[in-house]
């Protein structure tokens, strides 16, 4: 309940005495790294994802998660490791696009935003829009608009527009850009 309604760190106190004695259980692993990460605290979220991660090394479900861990640590060799690992694996679509984000924003981090474009510029149109089309397009706008592409940056936010207006804070980037 507490997950649901966003208050990871109340969420966190309960699943903590949990974690004591299921700490083997790769499931509560896995939901005290994500609430750990919710929680801003990326070397513990990052020890529990690790710890799930090691018995299946196939399941990429939570590397997105984990790869932003290592950003926020800046501890960017082991982005570009698990980056590379992940698209040898080629998950589902939206996990590919979380994990492509979290490795884009590592470069954008170090100020190689063109590199950043680079990762986030990949195959063509989508036949039907999904929410990882939005959140690409999201942060390509935000990539360009970092670059002084003001031209390319109001394109992919008034995509992003185009299919939801109120996804993040698109409508005052626009206006930013002079939408």
């Amino acid at each position: 309940m507490a997950y649901d309604a966003e208050r990871y760190r109340e969420a966190l106190a309960v699943l903590k005495p949990v974690l004591e004695d299921l700490w083997l259980i790769n499931d509560v692993r896995v939901l005290a790294g994500r609430l750990e990460y919710r929680s801003q605290h990326w070397k513990a979220a990052a020890e529990h994802l690790e710890f799930a991660r090691s018995s299946d090394r196939a399941d990429m479900t939570n590397m997105p998660v984990l790869i932003d861990c290592y950003r926020a640590l800046k501890r960017y060799e082991i982005v570009e490791q698990l980056w590379s690992e992940m698209k040898e694996h080629s998950p589902h679509p939206a996990v590919m696009a979380e994990g492509r984000v979290s490795a884009a924003m590592s470069h954008a981090d170090r100020g190689d935003v063109q590199s950043a474009i680079r990762i986030m510029t990949h195959g063509g149109e989508p036949r039907q829009v999904q929410a990882h089309h939005l959140l690409e397009w999201y942060v390509l706008g935000d990539l360009y608009d970092r670059a002084g592409d003001a031209v390319t940056a109001k394109k992919y936010f008034a995509k992003v527009a185009q299919h939801d207006s109120k996804y993040f804070d698109v409508e005052v980037r626009l206006a930013g850009l002079g939408e």
